[in-house]
């Protein structure tokens, strides 16, 4: 009941296609993507079940999804793929442990297209408010604002130098359980963030920043009802002076003064959340 293919190292196995030689097009370009760069590339890795799926959903393009043959394949991202009619072809556990260089090699992952960058003018076409990240560079944070912003209705993310050289990072998609592919999340320097607030204030828009030492209240931005661009900075250093130049009021959150800050993640969330009664209402009506 196997054999092998032309192709060498892909065997049919009870009808379906085993990946075993490290010398395939297949597995070279596995390995080559899953080489640690932080140069921008057409495709990207895409790895484990959630963020998978939840890629799948947000429509991002894969080409080929793998599964270890020591794994099951969960029926709801099997479906997802017949659906989208992507691939799914079986690799040895051993040969997949070779093309990562570790045993903590995904147990299913796939390969997709790199999305276009996302412009300036997506955003502002948006209804929601907008989340500024100035200066935030951990990517597990990041990833972790990008799912609670989706969550919470935001309309969108700006990163602003935030060292990453694409949103198709294999670090942000997983921190993001594949989030990240779900709402707008651009990239932008100062000159190009500078531009953005002048047209989404033009538009009516209001700028507002956190700031742990801001007598800025809370509970008046939450019930502010027109669209907002909040922005945070990093926990170590908080706001640059750009971000404070371009905020036209600050906010803290009240908390127990033993506590110097939060992570930016977590008061992150706190403002969304806040927010949540405006983002989430053209979702839920």
């Amino acid at each position: 009941m196997t054999g092998t293919t032309a192709e060498g190292g892909i065997k049919d196995v009870l009808g379906g296609e085993v990946l075993t030689d490290r010398a395939t097009p297949a597995a070279q370009r596995i390995a080559d993507l899953a080489k640690v760069s932080g140069r921008p590339t057409k495709s990207v890795l895409v790895e484990d079940y959630e963020p998978l799926l939840n890629a799948l959903r947000a429509g991002l393009r894969l080409s080929d999804v793998y599964v270890l043959d020591s794994a099951t394949l969960p029926r709801e991202l099997s479906d997802q793929c017949a659906r989208r009619r992507v691939p799914v072809t079986t690799v040895a556990a051993g040969l997949a442990t070779e093309l990562f260089r570790s045993d903590k090699r995904p147990e299913v992952f796939g390969v997709a297209r790199v999305p276009p960058p996302v412009e300036a003018g997506r955003l502002l076409q948006t209804k929601g408010d907008l989340l500024i990240l100035d200066g935030v560079r951990i990517v597990g944070n990041i990833g972790a604002i990008a799912r609670s912003a989706y969550a919470f209705g935001a309309a969108g993310v700006v990163l602003v130098d935030s060292g990453l050289a694409s949103i198709a990072d294999r670090r942000l998609i997983r921190a993001s359980r594949g989030y990240v592919f779900s709402l707008p999340v651009a990239l932008m320097d100062w000159p190009q963030m500078t531009a953005l607030a002048a047209e989404f204030t033009r538009a009516g828009g209001h700028l507002a920043a956190l700031d742990a030492g801001a007598t800025g209240s809370l509970d008046r931005l939450s019930a502010w009802e027109g669209r907002l661009a909040l922005i945070l900075g990093a926990e170590t250093s908080g706001l640059t002076s750009q971000a404070r130049s371009l905020a036209q009021a600050t906010v803290s959150i009240p908390m127990n003064p033993a506590v110097e800050s939060l992570n930016v993640s977590v008061a992150a969330g706190v403002l969304l959340h806040r927010r949540a009664w405006r983002n989430l209402a053209p979702a839920t009506q």
